[in-house]
């Protein structure tokens, strides 16, 4: 990961966000991290900067493309440009197919997808610019794993690798770098619910591939869409 420039976290006050957040301020980044939580990410914040003072934190709606801006603007302003993007805002809904509202997947999209793709678009001018930058899409195994009650959560995360390769062909040409990574079972606040629907399914259809994901913690996965950064 570059040492020069701020690193954008979006997600930032729980679950993946805020470890990477944490981790990252023990080894004294510039952080700006990004989360529509105020009181959540003021927590984080005031952890971060016990190890890295040059830690803000900027309450945004990644849905919302002129929060996305404004947001980008108040970071460029007080950081410059930033060397390192994390996407890693989202949101699970986990239920068999039918019980799932077409509301609840546009939600899902809008936050998981879309959120990238907002701020992918806000900070990658910069980068272009630069002739250098990084840029992490924090997906899930379940993009490449799906299982039984992950319909929507898989496929809008799918959406985040093919959408990573795209872009990272796209722009290495330019020295700028796009990874996506693949955590498996972390301790979220999706994690007890899903893995009580994910058990029931097991019982119901005699699945015996069926893999309790959220209730082991595995390693976050580099796919090849570029080059693993070390958190």
């Amino acid at each position: 990961m570059p040492s020069e420039g701020p690193v954008i976290l979006t997600g930032a006050a729980s679950g993946i966000g805020r470890a990477t957040a944490q981790a990252l301020a023990a080894k004294a980044h510039a952080l700006a991290l990004v989360d529509i939580n105020p009181e959540m990410l003021n927590q984080v914040v005031e952890i971060c900067q016990k190890s890295s003072a040059r830690t803000r934190g900027f309450t945004c709606d990644v849905t919302d493309a002129a929060a996305v801006t404004q947001t980008w603007q108040q970071i460029r302003s007080e950081f410059g440009r930033a060397a390192t993007l994390i996407n890693c805002a989202g949101i699970g809904r986990f239920a068999p197919f039918l019980e799932i509202e077409p509301a609840e997947w546009l939600r899902m999209f809008s936050v998981n997808v879309m959120g990238a793709v907002l701020f992918t678009r806000a900070v990658l001018p910069d980068m272009l610019a630069a002739g250098k930058g990084l840029i992490i899409n924090v997906s899930s195994r379940m993009a490449l794993d799906p299982h039984p009650t992950t319909t929507a959560y898989a496929a809008s995360k799918a959406a985040i690798h093919a959408f990573s390769k795209a872009l990272a062909m796209e722009v290495k040409v330019h020295g700028v770098k796009v990874t996506f990574l693949a955590p498996g079972g972390t301790k979220n606040q999706y994690r007890h619910a899903k893995a009580r629907r994910l058990s029931r399914t097991k019982r119901n259809c005699g699945c015996d591939r069926l893999h309790h994901g959220e209730q082991r913690k595995e390693s976050v996965g580099a796919r090849s869409c570029g080059p693993a950064a070390r958190v």
